[in-house]
């Protein structure tokens, strides 16, 4: 328990840099943002095989990790990280801030699921009236498709003007609060489920492929500064190459994927995952790099309903010109 609960602490906690690679080119030094996260898989495999440098062999590459898509998309505005990987709803909001972000690709789908204490008394959305829900932040993508479930059974929060108590809180600490009974339920991603379900507190009252848009909207997604895309178009197809092998390696090496997996979070956080746990995570995440664009597009209009969003949600300009 206590291990889980200090692993869960210190991936949230979380921000240092690694750095490797060489040579020189448009760009020499290349920076490359991720989470460790299971939905940043292609970027631990990428990094772990070697694909990234292989790939980026004429620039000299950094990968720096992030605790949240705040903070990433941050980075990424001021300079520090030339591109990355980070949640749809922090990429989404920024762009239409006004943020110099495009969207190159897509990294994966699904793994967020809604959980609940097992002696809540919690078994279908209708029952989480008048109870206290969590999400890791507000406004996240999973806080959008929290309320976005509400909202197809005509209920909300109470800044909705409903009757779900809706509280911000970090995955790592969620785990407490369950067993303090502070929180009835809450809507978390990878591998966080699977950790909150190992310890035997909660169960699954959605799984990933039963929350809005059924697992297709995108866990993970590609985005780049713009000054990036627009002077770095060989480094940029090279690196979406990289990320091409790693998803096909994952599809394709599973076991070797939750070897890699558990190696690159237990380096970055000093902490080992039960590799049990990382299948069970992985069972709910898809790996593939296409991008729907009508459903980043439903996402984002979604935001501007529940007020996230001021002025037009029109995400038509946020899509890189090669996109397919």
């Amino acid at each position: 328990m206590k291990k889980i609960i200090l692993a869960m602490l210190v991936i949230s906690l979380l921000f240092i840099t690694v750095a490797c690679g060489s040579d020189e080119s448009d760009d020499n030094e290349i920076s490359i943002g991720y989470f460790p996260n299971l939905s940043h898989g292609p970027a631990m495999v990428g990094i772990e095989k070697g694909f990234i440098e292989d790939e980026l062999k004429d620039n000299s590459i950094e990968t720096m990790n992030f605790p949240n898509g705040s903070l990433f998309m941050d980075a990424l505005s001021t300079g520090q990280i030339d591109l990355g990987y980070v949640g749809p709803g922090p990429a989404l909001n920024r762009y239409l801030q006004g943020g110099e972000v495009v969207l190159i690709g897509n990294s994966s789908k699904g793994e967020n699921v809604l959980i609940a204490r097992k002696d809540a008394d919690i078994n279908s959305i209708k029952d989480l009236e008048g109870k206290v829900v969590a999400t890791p932040s507000t406004g996240c993508t999973h806080d959008l498709l929290f309320r976005k479930m509400l909202k197809e059974n005509g209920m909300a929060t109470e800044e909705n003007g409903g009757k779900v108590k809706r509280i911000p809180q970090k995955p790592a600490t969620m785990i407490g609060l369950f067993q303090q009974k502070q929180i009835d339920a809450a809507v978390v991603s990878e591998p966080w489920a699977s950790m909150m379900e190992s310890e035997g507190i909660v169960k699954v009252i959605k799984e990933a492929n039963e929350v809005p848009w059924e697992g297709k909207l995108p866990a993970t997604v590609l985005v780049a500064s713009k000054d990036f895309v627009d002077s770095n178009s060989k480094a940029l197809e090279s690196f979406l190459n990289a990320h091409g092998k790693s998803i096909d390696f994952i599809n394709n090496n599973r076991e070797e994927t939750i070897d890699i997996i558990g190696k690159q979070i237990k380096e970055i956080t000093n902490q080992e995952i039960d590799k049990g746990i990382i299948k069970n995570s992985l069972a709910r995440v898809t790996f593939d790099s296409t991008v729907d664009k009508n459903i980043l597009q439903e996402f984002a209009d979604l935001s501007k309903e529940l007020g996230f969003i001021e002025g037009s949600s029109d995400l038509s300009e946020l899509f890189w010109d090669n996109l397919e």
